[in-house]
Protein backbone atom coordinates (compact mmCIF):
# COMPACT_ATOMS: atom_id res chain seq x y z
CA UNK A 1 0.00 0.00 0.00
CA UNK A 2 1.43 3.56 -1.01
CA UNK A 3 2.18 5.94 1.32
CA UNK A 4 0.04 9.11 1.02
CA UNK A 5 2.65 12.21 1.42
CA UNK A 6 1.96 15.18 2.89
CA UNK A 7 2.27 17.10 -0.38
CA UNK A 8 -0.66 14.69 -1.60
CA UNK A 9 -2.49 15.75 1.42
CA UNK A 10 -2.29 19.27 0.69
CA UNK A 11 -2.83 18.65 -3.27
CA UNK A 12 -6.68 17.14 -2.45
CA UNK A 13 -7.76 19.92 0.17
CA UNK A 14 -7.03 22.93 -2.35
CA UNK A 15 -8.72 20.57 -5.10
CA UNK A 16 -11.63 20.48 -2.63
CA UNK A 17 -11.39 24.06 -1.66
CA UNK A 18 -11.35 24.77 -5.70
CA UNK A 19 -14.65 23.19 -6.65
CA UNK A 20 -16.10 23.96 -3.78
CA UNK A 21 -15.65 27.46 -4.75
CA UNK A 22 -16.75 26.34 -8.31
CA UNK A 23 -20.41 25.36 -7.22
CA UNK A 24 -20.95 27.90 -4.75
CA UNK A 25 -20.25 30.26 -7.40
CA UNK A 26 -22.43 28.53 -9.56
CA UNK A 27 -25.40 28.13 -6.79
CA UNK A 28 -25.13 31.81 -6.29
CA UNK A 29 -26.29 34.45 -9.22
CA UNK A 30 -27.06 38.66 -9.78
CA UNK A 31 -29.75 39.69 -11.76
CA UNK A 32 -29.79 43.31 -12.84
CA UNK A 33 -33.03 44.95 -13.18
CA UNK A 34 -34.07 47.89 -15.34
CA UNK A 35 -37.34 50.31 -15.31
CA UNK A 36 -39.96 49.17 -17.53
CA UNK A 37 -43.79 50.57 -18.14
CA UNK A 38 -46.52 49.79 -15.79
CA UNK A 39 -46.61 46.94 -12.83
CA UNK A 40 -43.06 45.52 -12.52
CA UNK A 41 -44.56 42.89 -9.63
CA UNK A 42 -43.59 39.46 -11.53
CA UNK A 43 -40.36 40.43 -13.13
CA UNK A 44 -39.20 41.61 -9.78
CA UNK A 45 -40.35 38.42 -7.96
CA UNK A 46 -39.01 36.02 -10.78
CA UNK A 47 -35.80 37.65 -10.08
CA UNK A 48 -35.95 36.70 -6.40
CA UNK A 49 -36.69 33.60 -7.18
CA UNK A 50 -34.08 32.85 -9.91
CA UNK A 51 -31.37 33.20 -7.25
CA UNK A 52 -33.02 31.54 -4.36
CA UNK A 53 -33.22 28.56 -7.19
CA UNK A 54 -29.62 28.79 -7.64
CA UNK A 55 -28.81 29.19 -3.98
CA UNK A 56 -29.15 32.77 -3.54
CA UNK A 57 -27.61 35.95 -4.75
CA UNK A 58 -28.21 39.54 -5.25
CA UNK A 59 -31.42 41.20 -7.30
CA UNK A 60 -29.54 44.90 -8.79
CA UNK A 61 -32.69 47.85 -9.25
CA UNK A 62 -30.48 50.47 -11.30
CA UNK A 63 -30.99 54.38 -11.46
CA UNK A 64 -34.80 54.49 -12.21
CA UNK A 65 -38.19 54.04 -10.72
CA UNK A 66 -39.93 50.58 -10.43
CA UNK A 67 -43.50 50.46 -10.16
CA UNK A 68 -44.45 47.37 -8.38
CA UNK A 69 -47.25 45.43 -6.23
CA UNK A 70 -45.93 42.83 -3.53
CA UNK A 71 -42.97 40.92 -3.20
CA UNK A 72 -41.89 37.97 -1.41
CA UNK A 73 -38.13 37.64 -0.36
CA UNK A 74 -36.67 34.41 -0.17
CA UNK A 75 -33.85 32.96 2.08
CA UNK A 76 -29.92 34.46 0.73
CA UNK A 77 -31.22 36.97 -1.38
CA UNK A 78 -30.20 40.31 -1.59
CA UNK A 79 -32.18 43.57 -3.10
CA UNK A 80 -29.65 46.29 -4.04
CA UNK A 81 -30.22 49.37 -4.61
CA UNK A 82 -28.41 51.64 -6.85
CA UNK A 83 -28.48 55.59 -5.60
CA UNK A 84 -31.35 57.03 -7.75
CA UNK A 85 -33.62 53.86 -7.97
CA UNK A 86 -36.92 54.26 -6.58
CA UNK A 87 -39.35 50.92 -6.05
CA UNK A 88 -42.35 52.62 -6.00
CA UNK A 89 -45.70 50.58 -4.64
CA UNK A 90 -48.63 50.64 -6.56
CA UNK A 91 -51.50 52.91 -5.15
CA UNK A 92 -54.34 49.60 -4.85
CA UNK A 93 -54.26 47.45 -2.25
CA UNK A 94 -55.63 44.52 -4.50
CA UNK A 95 -52.26 44.84 -5.69
CA UNK A 96 -50.19 43.36 -2.30
CA UNK A 97 -50.55 39.79 -0.83
CA UNK A 98 -49.68 38.95 2.88
CA UNK A 99 -50.68 43.22 3.68
CA UNK A 100 -46.82 43.92 2.85
CA UNK A 101 -44.97 45.82 0.16
CA UNK A 102 -42.09 43.32 0.78
CA UNK A 103 -42.87 40.38 2.62
CA UNK A 104 -40.68 37.54 4.11
CA UNK A 105 -41.42 34.53 6.54
CA UNK A 106 -39.43 31.84 7.33
CA UNK A 107 -35.90 33.17 6.42
CA UNK A 108 -32.41 33.36 6.64
CA UNK A 109 -29.59 35.78 5.34
CA UNK A 110 -31.87 38.46 4.17
CA UNK A 111 -30.66 41.87 3.12
CA UNK A 112 -32.72 45.27 1.43
CA UNK A 113 -29.39 47.53 0.72
CA UNK A 114 -28.21 50.81 -0.89
CA UNK A 115 -29.08 53.82 -1.96
CA UNK A 116 -32.15 53.71 -3.17
CA UNK A 117 -35.90 54.70 -2.27
CA UNK A 118 -38.94 52.70 -0.93
CA UNK A 119 -42.18 54.39 -1.56
CA UNK A 120 -45.13 53.17 -0.12
CA UNK A 121 -47.23 55.57 -2.01
CA UNK A 122 -49.56 55.82 1.37
CA UNK A 123 -51.58 53.32 -0.31
CA UNK A 124 -55.40 52.90 1.00
CA UNK A 125 -57.02 49.82 2.45
CA UNK A 126 -60.87 51.31 3.46
CA UNK A 127 -60.95 47.92 5.61
CA UNK A 128 -57.88 48.24 7.12
CA UNK A 129 -56.84 49.65 10.33
CA UNK A 130 -58.27 52.74 11.04
CA UNK A 131 -60.24 52.57 8.02
CA UNK A 132 -57.28 53.97 6.06
CA UNK A 133 -53.92 51.91 6.94
CA UNK A 134 -52.62 49.49 3.86
CA UNK A 135 -49.62 47.48 3.70
CA UNK A 136 -46.23 47.83 5.69
CA UNK A 137 -43.64 48.60 3.59
CA UNK A 138 -41.23 45.77 4.93
CA UNK A 139 -42.98 43.08 6.92
CA UNK A 140 -40.43 40.01 8.60
CA UNK A 141 -41.85 36.99 10.28
CA UNK A 142 -39.83 34.64 11.77
CA UNK A 143 -36.28 35.54 9.89
CA UNK A 144 -32.96 35.84 11.05
CA UNK A 145 -29.63 37.25 9.81
CA UNK A 146 -31.27 39.94 8.57
CA UNK A 147 -29.53 43.41 7.17
CA UNK A 148 -31.64 46.40 6.17
CA UNK A 149 -28.67 49.18 5.35
CA UNK A 150 -28.84 52.36 3.33
CA UNK A 151 -31.92 53.34 1.81
CA UNK A 152 -35.13 55.41 2.79
CA UNK A 153 -38.77 54.55 3.26
CA UNK A 154 -41.02 57.16 2.65
CA UNK A 155 -44.98 57.25 2.68
CA UNK A 156 -45.61 53.32 4.27
CA UNK A 157 -49.18 52.94 4.32
CA UNK A 158 -48.96 50.70 7.63
CA UNK A 159 -45.25 50.47 9.63
CA UNK A 160 -42.47 51.09 7.46
CA UNK A 161 -40.13 48.12 8.94
CA UNK A 162 -42.69 45.49 10.94
CA UNK A 163 -40.63 42.55 12.44
CA UNK A 164 -42.20 39.49 14.55
CA UNK A 165 -40.03 36.76 16.18
CA UNK A 166 -37.19 37.95 14.13
CA UNK A 167 -33.13 37.62 15.40
CA UNK A 168 -29.80 38.83 14.17
CA UNK A 169 -30.50 42.22 12.30
CA UNK A 170 -28.65 45.00 11.76
CA UNK A 171 -30.10 48.43 10.73
CA UNK A 172 -27.86 50.56 9.50
CA UNK A 173 -28.07 54.00 8.21
CA UNK A 174 -31.78 53.41 7.08
CA UNK A 175 -34.11 56.80 6.87
CA UNK A 176 -37.70 56.87 7.16
CA UNK A 177 -40.09 59.50 5.95
CA UNK A 178 -43.85 60.35 6.77
CA UNK A 179 -46.03 56.76 7.75
CA UNK A 180 -47.01 55.62 10.93
CA UNK A 181 -44.16 53.79 12.56
CA UNK A 182 -40.68 53.18 11.98
CA UNK A 183 -39.17 49.87 13.37
CA UNK A 184 -41.95 48.09 14.83
CA UNK A 185 -39.96 45.06 16.94
CA UNK A 186 -42.19 42.30 18.70
CA UNK A 187 -40.72 38.88 19.77
CA UNK A 188 -37.95 39.78 18.71
CA UNK A 189 -34.14 39.65 19.90
CA UNK A 190 -30.19 40.65 19.00
CA UNK A 191 -30.89 44.14 16.45
CA UNK A 192 -28.19 46.57 16.40
CA UNK A 193 -29.60 50.07 14.95
CA UNK A 194 -27.23 52.54 14.25
CA UNK A 195 -26.86 55.88 11.98
CA UNK A 196 -30.37 56.03 11.16
CA UNK A 197 -32.59 58.79 10.81
CA UNK A 198 -36.49 58.00 11.55
CA UNK A 199 -38.87 61.17 10.93
CA UNK A 200 -42.16 59.53 11.59
CA UNK A 201 -45.97 60.25 11.64
CA UNK A 202 -46.69 57.15 14.75
CA UNK A 203 -43.90 55.92 17.20
CA UNK A 204 -40.30 56.05 15.68
CA UNK A 205 -39.41 52.44 17.52
CA UNK A 206 -41.99 50.43 19.11
CA UNK A 207 -42.53 47.21 20.40
CA UNK A 208 -43.06 44.37 22.97
CA UNK A 209 -40.89 40.87 24.39
CA UNK A 210 -38.57 42.04 22.85
CA UNK A 211 -34.60 41.09 24.10
CA UNK A 212 -30.91 42.45 23.36
CA UNK A 213 -31.98 45.90 21.27
CA UNK A 214 -29.15 48.78 21.24
CA UNK A 215 -29.80 51.90 19.21
CA UNK A 216 -27.02 54.54 18.77
CA UNK A 217 -25.94 57.24 16.78
CA UNK A 218 -30.27 57.90 15.74
CA UNK A 219 -31.71 60.87 14.70
CA UNK A 220 -35.40 60.79 16.22
CA UNK A 221 -38.42 62.94 15.08
CA UNK A 222 -42.27 61.98 15.36
CA UNK A 223 -45.67 63.34 16.13
CA UNK A 224 -45.91 60.21 19.09
CA UNK A 225 -43.12 58.46 20.75
CA UNK A 226 -39.64 58.33 20.03
CA UNK A 227 -39.92 54.96 21.66
CA UNK A 228 -42.46 53.12 22.55
CA UNK A 229 -40.95 50.02 23.60
CA UNK A 230 -41.17 46.49 26.54
CA UNK A 231 -37.38 45.18 26.28
CA UNK A 232 -35.06 43.14 28.35
CA UNK A 233 -31.75 44.31 27.81
CA UNK A 234 -32.33 47.67 26.01
CA UNK A 235 -29.64 50.15 25.08
CA UNK A 236 -29.97 53.92 23.93
CA UNK A 237 -26.69 56.09 23.50
CA UNK A 238 -25.96 58.89 21.51
CA UNK A 239 -29.10 59.71 20.12
CA UNK A 240 -31.16 63.09 19.27
CA UNK A 241 -34.78 62.96 19.74
CA UNK A 242 -36.65 66.35 18.97
CA UNK A 243 -40.23 67.61 18.33
CA UNK A 244 -42.26 68.92 16.89
CA UNK A 245 -43.06 66.14 14.31
CA UNK A 246 -42.11 66.71 10.98
CA UNK A 247 -44.77 64.51 9.62
CA UNK A 248 -48.32 64.62 10.90
CA UNK A 249 -50.29 62.54 13.34
CA UNK A 250 -52.60 61.00 10.75
CA UNK A 251 -55.34 60.09 13.15
CA UNK A 252 -54.82 62.70 15.50
CA UNK A 253 -53.78 65.57 12.55
CA UNK A 254 -50.96 67.23 15.28
CA UNK A 255 -47.47 67.29 15.39
CA UNK A 256 -46.42 67.79 18.82
CA UNK A 257 -44.26 65.11 20.28
CA UNK A 258 -45.92 63.14 23.36
CA UNK A 259 -42.97 61.61 24.93
CA UNK A 260 -39.08 60.38 24.14
CA UNK A 261 -39.44 57.13 26.14
CA UNK A 262 -43.10 55.37 27.08
CA UNK A 263 -42.84 51.36 28.53
CA UNK A 264 -45.10 49.36 26.11
CA UNK A 265 -46.50 45.64 27.00
CA UNK A 266 -50.05 45.39 25.50
CA UNK A 267 -52.27 42.38 27.90
CA UNK A 268 -53.93 41.44 24.54
CA UNK A 269 -50.52 40.31 23.41
CA UNK A 270 -50.08 37.89 26.00
CA UNK A 271 -46.41 39.57 27.07
CA UNK A 272 -44.11 36.77 29.05
CA UNK A 273 -41.24 39.56 29.38
CA UNK A 274 -40.55 41.81 32.38
CA UNK A 275 -39.00 45.17 30.66
CA UNK A 276 -35.70 46.16 32.03
CA UNK A 277 -31.73 46.34 32.31
CA UNK A 278 -32.52 49.85 30.20
CA UNK A 279 -29.12 52.13 29.75
CA UNK A 280 -30.27 55.03 27.93
CA UNK A 281 -26.78 57.54 27.73
CA UNK A 282 -25.81 60.18 26.25
CA UNK A 283 -29.00 61.64 24.39
CA UNK A 284 -30.58 64.53 23.49
CA UNK A 285 -34.05 65.41 24.05
CA UNK A 286 -35.54 68.73 22.60
CA UNK A 287 -39.13 70.11 22.63
CA UNK A 288 -40.61 66.97 23.31
CA UNK A 289 -43.63 66.75 25.80
CA UNK A 290 -43.48 63.68 28.14
CA UNK A 291 -39.79 62.62 28.82
CA UNK A 292 -40.45 59.20 29.93
CA UNK A 293 -44.03 57.67 30.89
CA UNK A 294 -44.93 54.06 32.44
CA UNK A 295 -48.16 53.69 33.85
CA UNK A 296 -48.62 50.11 34.81
CA UNK A 297 -52.05 50.31 36.52
CA UNK A 298 -54.00 51.51 33.37
CA UNK A 299 -51.71 52.95 30.76
CA UNK A 300 -52.31 52.86 26.87
CA UNK A 301 -50.61 49.55 26.47
CA UNK A 302 -48.84 49.43 29.73
CA UNK A 303 -50.24 46.60 31.46
CA UNK A 304 -49.03 43.66 30.54
CA UNK A 305 -45.51 43.04 32.13
CA UNK A 306 -44.34 45.33 34.31
CA UNK A 307 -40.91 47.42 34.19
CA UNK A 308 -38.01 46.68 36.12
CA UNK A 309 -34.77 48.51 36.02
CA UNK A 310 -34.35 51.60 33.68
CA UNK A 311 -30.66 53.72 34.29
CA UNK A 312 -30.43 57.11 32.23
CA UNK A 313 -27.00 58.91 32.43
CA UNK A 314 -26.23 62.27 30.83
CA UNK A 315 -29.14 63.19 29.42
CA UNK A 316 -30.23 66.85 28.36
CA UNK A 317 -33.93 67.38 28.26
CA UNK A 318 -35.00 71.11 27.26
CA UNK A 319 -38.53 72.48 26.48
CA UNK A 320 -40.05 69.34 28.15
CA UNK A 321 -43.59 69.63 29.67
CA UNK A 322 -42.80 66.49 32.54
CA UNK A 323 -39.60 64.89 32.78
CA UNK A 324 -41.16 61.74 35.00
CA UNK A 325 -44.67 60.12 35.09
CA UNK A 326 -44.15 56.85 36.83
CA UNK A 327 -46.94 54.65 37.93
CA UNK A 328 -45.37 51.25 38.81
CA UNK A 329 -47.39 48.23 39.57
CA UNK A 330 -48.30 47.27 43.29
CA UNK A 331 -45.68 44.53 43.67
CA UNK A 332 -42.96 47.47 43.69
CA UNK A 333 -40.63 45.80 40.84
CA UNK A 334 -39.21 49.28 39.63
CA UNK A 335 -36.10 50.59 39.75
CA UNK A 336 -35.36 53.65 38.47
CA UNK A 337 -31.78 55.77 38.41
CA UNK A 338 -30.86 59.30 36.81
CA UNK A 339 -27.46 60.47 36.93
CA UNK A 340 -25.53 63.43 34.93
CA UNK A 341 -28.50 65.22 33.58
CA UNK A 342 -30.76 68.25 33.02
CA UNK A 343 -34.45 68.93 32.34
CA UNK A 344 -35.69 71.68 32.10
CA UNK A 345 -39.49 72.92 31.73
CA UNK A 346 -40.62 74.89 27.65
CA UNK A 347 -40.19 78.41 28.54
CA UNK A 348 -43.50 80.27 28.11
CA UNK A 349 -45.75 76.72 27.79
CA UNK A 350 -48.40 76.37 30.06
CA UNK A 351 -48.96 72.68 30.70
CA UNK A 352 -51.27 70.86 28.76
CA UNK A 353 -49.94 66.91 29.90
CA UNK A 354 -52.72 66.47 32.45
CA UNK A 355 -53.65 63.49 30.36
CA UNK A 356 -51.71 61.25 28.24
CA UNK A 357 -52.90 58.62 25.63
CA UNK A 358 -56.43 59.61 27.42
CA UNK A 359 -55.09 58.63 30.84
CA UNK A 360 -54.94 61.49 33.62
CA UNK A 361 -51.49 62.04 35.35
CA UNK A 362 -50.65 62.23 38.84
CA UNK A 363 -49.91 65.81 38.53
CA UNK A 364 -48.63 68.84 36.72
CA UNK A 365 -45.43 68.20 38.87
CA UNK A 366 -42.01 68.01 36.64
CA UNK A 367 -41.14 64.58 38.09
CA UNK A 368 -44.23 62.32 39.35
CA UNK A 369 -42.96 58.57 40.98
CA UNK A 370 -45.86 56.14 42.60
CA UNK A 371 -45.26 52.33 43.37
CA UNK A 372 -41.60 51.53 43.35
CA UNK A 373 -38.91 50.32 45.01
CA UNK A 374 -36.00 52.87 44.63
CA UNK A 375 -35.83 55.92 42.33
CA UNK A 376 -32.03 57.47 42.82
CA UNK A 377 -31.37 60.74 41.54
CA UNK A 378 -27.25 61.97 41.26
CA UNK A 379 -26.21 64.82 39.95
CA UNK A 380 -29.71 66.07 38.41
CA UNK A 381 -31.12 69.35 37.83
CA UNK A 382 -35.13 69.86 37.45
CA UNK A 383 -36.14 73.66 36.04
CA UNK A 384 -39.34 74.62 36.05
CA UNK A 385 -41.19 78.08 37.23
CA UNK A 386 -43.81 76.43 40.11
CA UNK A 387 -45.52 77.60 43.52
CA UNK A 388 -45.82 73.38 43.86
CA UNK A 389 -43.38 71.44 44.14
CA UNK A 390 -42.24 69.56 40.86
CA UNK A 391 -40.85 66.78 42.25
CA UNK A 392 -44.12 64.52 43.89
CA UNK A 393 -42.77 60.55 45.31
CA UNK A 394 -45.05 58.59 46.77
CA UNK A 395 -45.66 54.89 48.20
CA UNK A 396 -42.01 53.30 47.76
CA UNK A 397 -39.25 51.82 49.38
CA UNK A 398 -36.37 54.43 48.53
CA UNK A 399 -35.85 57.68 47.05
CA UNK A 400 -32.20 59.32 46.92
CA UNK A 401 -31.62 62.95 46.09
CA UNK A 402 -27.71 63.52 46.16
CA UNK A 403 -26.44 66.34 44.24
CA UNK A 404 -29.70 67.74 42.53
CA UNK A 405 -30.69 71.21 41.57
CA UNK A 406 -34.07 72.25 41.46
CA UNK A 407 -35.07 75.70 40.37
CA UNK A 408 -38.78 77.33 40.46
CA UNK A 409 -38.09 80.94 41.13
CA UNK A 410 -40.06 80.77 44.30
CA UNK A 411 -39.27 80.24 47.58
CA UNK A 412 -41.35 77.16 48.61
CA UNK A 413 -39.95 73.77 49.27
CA UNK A 414 -39.78 72.57 45.81
CA UNK A 415 -40.42 68.53 46.59
CA UNK A 416 -43.03 66.55 48.20
CA UNK A 417 -42.20 62.86 49.71
CA UNK A 418 -45.23 60.55 51.23
CA UNK A 419 -45.34 56.72 52.50
CA UNK A 420 -41.62 56.64 51.27
CA UNK A 421 -39.70 53.87 53.86
CA UNK A 422 -36.28 55.03 53.60
CA UNK A 423 -35.56 59.02 52.64
CA UNK A 424 -32.36 60.32 51.69
CA UNK A 425 -31.18 63.79 50.48
CA UNK A 426 -27.67 65.36 50.29
CA UNK A 427 -26.11 68.03 48.66
CA UNK A 428 -29.34 69.54 47.84
CA UNK A 429 -29.16 72.94 45.90
CA UNK A 430 -32.27 75.46 45.73
CA UNK A 431 -32.42 78.56 43.85
CA UNK A 432 -33.77 80.84 46.50
CA UNK A 433 -31.12 79.07 49.49
CA UNK A 434 -33.75 77.13 51.35
CA UNK A 435 -32.81 75.52 54.31
CA UNK A 436 -31.84 72.29 53.64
Amino acid sequence: MKKVTIQSCLIIVILVSVFENVFAAKRTSSVSLNPQTGLMTKTIQHAVDSCANRGGGVVLFQAGTYLSGGIELKSKVTLQFEKGAILQGSDKYADYKNDAFIFGKDLSDIAIQGEGIIDGVDCINKQGEEGFRGPHCIRLINCKKISLEGFTIKNSANWAINCRYCSNATVDKVSIRGGHDGLHTRFCNNFAVSGCDFRTGDDCFAGNDNRDITVTDCKINTSCNGFRMGCLNFTVKHCKICGPGESIHKIQKRNNMLAAFVHFSPKDENPKLLSGNWIIEDVLVENVDQFYVYNYLEGLWQTGQPATNIQFKNIKANGILAAFNIIGDLGLKFNLKVEDSSFAFRVGADYLGDKFEGVKLNSSALFNAVNFDQVNLRNVSFSKKSKEPILIIKSGNSFVMNQVNINTGENSLPYSVDKVKKFQKKNLKFNVGLNQ
